[in-house]
């Protein structure tokens, strides 16, 4: 059963949205504007703080840091928090879009 987290804030007219995956392939992905712009693989199940900086596309261009808090392998979720200068955001979470499985239609299609 995967478990995938999604947190998301618009900042200086972008936007910013982190997506960390727990099960499977573990990894942490950062987007600016929907683009990918940073993927780290996350190795071991022991709680970290992982930091994902980037420069957003706004005129001066403006460097960011998304921290990410992850749990331990046994409880916990993940939270992570938009660092410009002195500024700490908090990035609400946001629903994850489930997978749709294949239907029975599907397998004799």
């Amino acid at each position: 059963m995967s478990r995938e987290y999604h947190f998301h804030r618009e900042h200086a007219h972008c936007s910013v949205t982190v997506g960390v995956r727990l099960a499977g392939t573990r990894e942490v992905e950062l987007l600016v504007d929907g683009k990918e712009v940073v993927v780290e693989p996350v190795h071991g199940h022991h709680a970290e703080r992982r930091s994902l900086a980037t420069t957003l596309p706004t005129d001066p261009p403006r460097t960011i840091t998304v921290e990410v808090e992850l749990p331990g392998a046994i409880r916990g979720l993940p939270s992570a928090t938009l660092v410009d200068g002195d500024a700490r955001l908090p990035m609400p979470p946001r629903d994850v879009p489930h997978r749709a499985r294949p239907t029975e239609a599907s397998w004799y299609g």
